[in-house]
């Protein structure tokens, strides 16, 4: 039985060689404009998430604008600036 410590060196370094080209396989699709997973069924879903979160980022920019507008004018009730509610 000599291929006993042989094949207990032999398997972590496969696995670490598979995780180290998947990795590049993933990090070379993502460059190319891709997701990284195979076939068609997760671009729809990819497009839908980056949709809906552009979406909410223009919301919260346009929240924010019409706050911090609101801020500046100088309004009198405006408790914003006052610390711990008071």
């Amino acid at each position: 039985m000599a291929t006993g410590p042989g094949l207990a060196n032999l398997l972590p370094m496969a696995a670490m060689l598979i995780g180290v080209v998947s990795i590049l396989r993933s990090r070379r699709a993502r460059r190319n404009g891709r997701d990284g997973r195979d076939g068609d069924a997760g671009n729809d879903d990819t497009l839908a998430r980056r949709d809906a979160a552009m979406e909410m980022e223009r919301r919260m920019a346009s929240y924010l604008a019409q706050r911090d507008m609101g801020r500046s004018s100088g309004r009198s009730g405006d408790r914003d600036g006052q610390e711990n509610g008071l």
